[in-house]
């Protein structure tokens, strides 16, 4: 049997301890590091490419054709307001929340696009429907197809 020195297998024990935690240490603090100065992990990597949460206080309705928009109400205030919560993951998928109603769209279910006069917006198909939501969360516009009617929702309209 062989003998071992307590006060040898103390002292190894302590510098390897020291060295583990002091790595682990130096990991750590480079991860904070990376974190807080935009080097670390992608924030996409969790999924999620767009997601955002919007409120609506007004609402107007208009007639619409080929050219656009045309005999529109007053605009008026929406109370309560209208909730919308969008989320688009990497791959394309949409988890999108009407005031409580959650849809779900796959890529094809929906398009991206540029509208000059409101910017860039989601713009997505159901049925005899269609919402566009402007990616500014200042405007959402649905659209009943059958009846040629659009209600814009504004976050803030200015009388």
């Amino acid at each position: 049997m062989r003998y071992v020195n307590k006060k040898s297998f103390v002292k190894t024990a302590l510098r390897k301890a020291s060295f583990f935690s002091a790595a682990l240490a130096t990991l750590l603090l480079s991860s904070i590091l990376f974190s807080a100065c935009g080097l670390g992990p992608d924030p996409d990597a969790d999924g999620g490419r767009f997601s955002r949460r919007f409120y609506y206080y007004d609402v107007q309705e208009c007639r619409y054709d080929e050219f656009g928009a045309y005999d529109c109400t007053q605009p008026h205030p929406l109370s309560p307001p209208m909730f919308v919560g969008i989320r688009v993951d990497s791959d394309g998928l949409v988890s999108l929340n009407l005031d409580g109603k959650r849809y779900y769209y796959l890529e094809r279910e929906y398009d991206e696009g540029y509208d000059e006069e409101y910017g860039p917006y989601f713009h997505f198909y159901e049925d005899e429907d269609e919402l566009t939501i402007y990616k500014d969360g200042m405007t959402m516009a649905y659209w009943d197809t059958q009846n040629h009617i659009v209600t814009y929702y504004y976050y803030d309209y200015l009388y």
